[in-house]
């Protein structure tokens, strides 16, 4: 949506290319941490467990409220070459803001766990700014998975 339909070539190329790639850094801070001390493994697993869960909910979800996408009304080109079904919430937002918001506990003992947030805003502007989203799907996504994934690792006390 923020590319509208012109942009500057560099940005809207980095939107896409972040919207369609942001889950290899999430892989890799995951991965290392997993490879690098195996008493995350545990929590690694729990929240990833409840993000897939989280995932299939709010696909569900989006199908049920049938919101339209930015570009399905007009208001810009589909750049990511997305289908038109519902947007609201990100299914994307959602589930990484479900991991962050799940594995914030061990944010202060393994550090690389700090980029989780970061990986999960900068997912959210690449998709708004590609014209999957509306700015409303993706805070939504972020709000509704950051809490989920809070409150799972609470519950579960794995955190």
């Amino acid at each position: 949506m923020g590319a509208g339909r012109t942009d500057r070539p560099l940005r809207l190329s980095c939107a896409i290319a972040i919207a369609h790639w942001s889950w290899l850094p999430l892989v890799v801070v995951l991965g290392s941490s997993i490879f690098f001390r195996a008493d995350a493994i545990g929590p690694v697993l729990c929240a990833l467990g409840v993000a897939t869960l989280m995932q299939i909910l709010v696909k569900r979800c989006a199908k049920g409220l049938s919101s339209r996408r930015p570009f399905a009304i007009g208001l810009c080109a589909n750049h990511l070459h997305h289908s038109d079904r519902g947007g609201m919430p990100s299914t994307h937002a959602t589930v990484m803001a479900c991991l962050a918001g799940a594995l914030s506990p061990w944010m202060v003992v393994w550090p690389e766990f700090v980029l989780l947030p970061s990986i999960a805003v900068i997912t959210a502007w690449a998709r708004v700014h590609a014209g999957a989203h509306f700015p409303s799907d993706v805070l939504g996504g972020l709000i509704l998975g950051a809490s989920v994934g809070s409150a799972a690792s609470q519950a579960f006390s794995w955190g």
